[in-house]
């Protein structure tokens, strides 16, 4: 009995646990995302990337998300504030 109770506890457990882990993975996966294009195609915010002519090759596969990826970066208040936002100060 001890161990269907137990069994119950982790099942309940991890059912209200997964939303909040989801969201989290979320936003760790789209900063990734996010990270990684603004060191390709972060010529196009101002930013000079010495190999532009390099990341271009990948341009006709990731070019889909280019448009999602520039609305995420310029609603941004803060990349210092949401880092510090992450840790109770």
């Amino acid at each position: 009995m001890k161990k269907a109770i137990s069994f119950l506890k982790d099942v309940f457990s991890a059912i209200l646990k997964a939303p909040a882990e989801n969201a989290i993975t979320r936003k760790e996966a789209f900063d990734a995302n996010d990270n990684f294009f603004l060191i390709l195609y972060g010529d196009l915010l101002g930013i000079p990337n010495p190999v532009s002519y390099y990341t271009l090759e990948l341009l006709p596969y990731l070019a889909p998300e280019i448009e999602g990826w520039e609305r995420r970066i310029q609603n941004r208040g803060s990349v210092i504030e949401e880092k510090a936002a992450q840790f109770n100060f």
